[in-house]
């Protein structure tokens, strides 16, 4: 009656992928879910989930992902639809675009910081193709087609 469940429950915040502290990956970076890293990666991450930087760890590349915990060192811009938290131990090199950033008393971050707000079609690079058809309409001064 009040005993575990035999079922597991899906864990949505598990880890699916893992560079361990000393390894190193050149190149695109793609993962799903949740991907942590200690070690170090040399190119672009993109990943509509989340991406856990370890304190030793370090970026030098474009990061693009939903959602980003940083403790490491980035060399590069850092876009997040969600959110990014910079804890104390982060130093970020580059400028960040979420429309959620958390700085921890201590992180470093030497670039510039963009807020986009949520309503805003253009955010984050994901235009609508409403969107870019009205600023297509706009900038020719009328309607389509003249």
């Amino acid at each position: 009656m009040f005993g575990r469940s035999g079922k597991k429950k899906n864990r949505h915040d598990a880890i699916t992928a893992f560079l361990g502290a000393g390894a190193e990956y050149r190149g695109q970076f793609h993962f799903q879910g949740v991907a942590r890293i200690d070690g170090g990666v040399i190119g672009d991450i993109l990943s509509d989930g989340t991406l856990v930087l370890g304190e030793g760890s370090l970026v030098e590349g474009r990061i693009r992902v939903a959602e980003l915990i940083a403790n490491g060192r980035i060399v590069g811009d850092v876009e997040a639809s969600q959110r990014v938290v910079l804890s104390k131990r982060a130093h970020l090199e580059g400028n960040l675009l979420a429309p959620v950033v958390v700085i921890e008393d201590g992180a470093m971050l030497n670039g510039t910081v963009r807020m986009p707000l949520p309503d805003d079609p253009k955010r984050l690079g994901r235009t609508p193709p409403e969107a870019l058809a009205a600023d297509e309409q706009a900038s020719s001064g009328g309607e389509a087609g003249n």
